[in-house]
């Protein structure tokens, strides 16, 4: 059953391009989970779970430490949005801003968690060896996508423009890692959430906008 997981279990071939069944699974489960997140419906949180259980696995045997410890961190997050959906009234939240200060702020702490996960995440290998048996692949790019998907996912629940931003620059930095690492399958999918964020980034700014007049 284990072997299923693996990423050496290939599901089927495309152009030449193996596609295991948990990158697959996970890709599906993605995009399904950002469809319904877009209909504002509840099954987002349950199908997000399955996601990052599947990443969760994918990344650790990619060497993609930092991605996978994020996905602890979204699983948490999505038990969390599951609850809080299921007992929240709808309301109609007005969207909000950084200040100036507030960017500088958050781009200092962008680098500083970025130096510090990157330091940490290219030593779990001397540290643990009996659990990272390989040296992390691109430690501190992972670990810059890693920050920013926190913070982003922090601004989004606060309903923060600036939330599309980071996911741009994520899906961008995601995509070229995942098609360097050869998970081409994974790697169109951060392609087609690259474009939804950037169609996010154009509503929510529009809206903002809006609101000022």
């Amino acid at each position: 059953m284990g072997d299923i997981f693996s990423i050496q279990h290939i599901l089927f071939t495309v152009l030449d391009y193996q596609v295991s069944f948990i990158e697959f699974f996970g890709t599906l489960t993605g995009l399904l989970c950002v469809w319904l997140a877009a209909r504002d419906h509840i099954l987002t949180w349950p199908v997000g779970l399955v996601n990052v259980s599947c990443f969760f696995i994918l990344f650790w045997q990619l060497q993609l430490y930092a991605d996978m410890f994020l996905q602890i961190y979204f699983f948490a997050t999505g038990v969390y949005g599951w609850i809080f959906w299921y007992t929240k009234k709808p309301e109609n939240e007005p969207v909000y801003a950084l200040s100036v200060r507030a960017r500088y702020w958050l781009s200092a702490l962008v680098v500083a968690a970025t130096a510090t996960a990157g330091f940490i995440i290219s030593n779990l290998h001397n540290w643990f060896p009996s659990v990272f048996e390989k040296p992390a692949a691109w430690p501190y790019t992972d670990s810059l996508v890693a920050v920013l998907s926190v913070i982003a996912n922090i601004l989004l629940a606060k309903r923060i423009w600036e939330n599309w931003v980071l996911w741009v620059t994520v899906d961008v930095i995601a995509t070229v890692i995942y098609f360097q690492k050869n998970v081409r399958f994974l790697g169109m999918e951060y392609l087609i959430l690259f474009i939804i964020a950037l169609m996010g980034l154009i509503k929510w700014v529009k809206t903002y906008k809006q609101q000022l007049n």
